[in-house]
């Protein structure tokens, strides 16, 4: 006439296996820090754009100060820019996701020159 304390039933199987869990593959992330350039091939609003990422500094290239749009002046023989196909007469339009066209010149160099001092020396 007693009640049980504990439940008479048989305890849950576990199943067991000699399988290996599903690999994981770790893929290595690129934390080189990018200046990405938007350049229009000429200085027409309507021209052709081309997006070039630069890894490192100096950029290789020179344009007039003081006034926009930016156009490129010069681009240094086997420097970066050249590398990255930069012409001498593209303009820069963005400067990472910044559009610049309406901006200062103090204002776009100011932006440029904060992001090329987080790029490695070459």
């Amino acid at each position: 006439m007693g009640a049980a304390c504990c439940s008479q039933d048989p305890a849950p199987k576990v199943e067991t296996t000699n399988e290996t869990p599903d690999e994981f593959t770790a893929t290595a992330v690129d934390t080189t820090p990018t200046l990405t350039i938007t350049f229009r091939t000429n200085n027409l609003h309507d021209s052709a754009k081309r997006v070039v990422n630069f890894k490192q500094s100096p950029l290789g290239m020179s344009f007039s100060s003081q006034s926009t749009p930016i156009v490129i002046k010069d681009v240094m023989e086997g420097g970066e820019a050249e590398n990255l196909g930069v012409k001498q007469g593209m303009v820069i339009e963005k400067i990472g996701d910044e559009d610049i066209t309406a901006v200062t010149y103090s204002d776009a160099f100011a932006s440029l020159k904060s992001m090329v001092e987080k790029l490695p020396q070459a």
